[in-house]
């Protein structure tokens, strides 16, 4: 009787501690399914290249869909309103009616070949690159407009090139630049830890430390520079690194005493040194273990 008795709380006892264990057996496979759905929505977000405050991400496909529906129609209008513009400034017996209309129906066939669509939602960058080569397109249009209403061609010329329009359209133009080299930027610090996701303070950049910049951070600075000093060229900021990177190597940098790289984009831009696909002289010489995108003026 007594044998009996006492083998109730044992059982008892049994009995609670495989429910003890059997709840704690449920609640680390939960907790493990849980961490298992988790990272398989961050990886579908990589995946996918969805974005969010932090977790942002940015495709190589995205950047050359922007290339191909929106920097490069901009790009063609922008070598054909300097082209216009400089043909204006000349004289030469230029037809001033003709040029002015030609450079509104630039603006306007531009800004219609611009993809208008938001498509880069997940891209902050491009979508406000996008936003600013089409706001850039509309006040170039209306600055023609303007100037068709001047007087002369020295009204006309003073319109387009420091007129409030003008240089509103400019200003846009350039920012969407520089938003398009730091989305570069982006995408290339996912790709290889060494380079950083932004450029930074760049303010003054001795030599010594852009020589351990990587390709896409130099662009991007250079982008920045054009930006702030109203740079609206044909060539691109590529273009900028390789003719700095060239005059530095070669030793004429040292040979001027030009100590940083401000210094010396100012003395390329004030001697007209810089041309339009300057990037692909030196592009295999300099930058064949670059990290980039697959994007056509990087390698035309």
């Amino acid at each position: 009787m007594n044998h009996r008795s006492s083998s109730k709380p044992m059982l008892y006892t049994l009995g609670f501690l495989f429910c003890l264990i059997s709840a704690f057996a449920v609640f680390f496979t939960g907790v493990k399914v849980g961490a298992d759905k988790v990272e398989a929505k961050y990886e579908k977000l990589n995946a996918d290249g969805q974005s969010s405050e932090s977790f942002a991400y940015y495709r190589q496909t995205d950047l050359v869909t922007f290339y191909h529906n929106v920097f490069s129609p901009y790009r063609e209008f922008k070598r054909n309103w300097n082209e216009q513009v400089d043909l204006l400034v000349r004289g030469n017996g230029a037809d001033r009616t003709e040029i002015l209309k030609n450079l509104r129906n630039s603006a306007k066939s531009a800004y219609s070949q611009v993809t208008q669509d938001s498509i880069f939602d997940e891209s902050a960058l491009l979508k406000q690159g996008q936003l600013n080569i089409l706001k850039s397109l509309r006040l170039f249009s209306e600055a023609a407009g303007k100037a068709s209403s001047s007087s002369g061609n020295e009204q006309a010329v003073k319109a387009l090139k420091n007129g409030e329009l003008a240089a509103g359209a400019v200003r846009y133009g350039l920012l969407a630049q520089s938003n398009y080299y730091d989305s570069m930027l982006k995408w290339g610090s996912q790709k290889n830890s060494a380079i950083p996701s932004e450029t930074g303070d760049l303010k003054m950049i001795p030599l010594a430390k852009w020589d351990k910049m990587p390709l896409l951070l130099k662009n991007a600075a250079i982008a920045e520079i054009m930006r702030n000093r109203g740079i609206f060229e044909n060539y691109e900021p590529q273009d900028v690194t390789a003719k700095i990177d060239n005059l530095i190597r070669s030793g004429k940098a040292a040979s001027l005493k030009l100590k940083d790289i401000q210094s010396i984009t100012s003395l390329l831009v004030s001697t007209g040194a810089l041309r339009e696909n300057d990037f692909s002289k030196w592009r295999q010489q300099y930058y064949s273990k670059e990290t980039l995108p697959q994007l056509s003026f990087f390698f035309d």
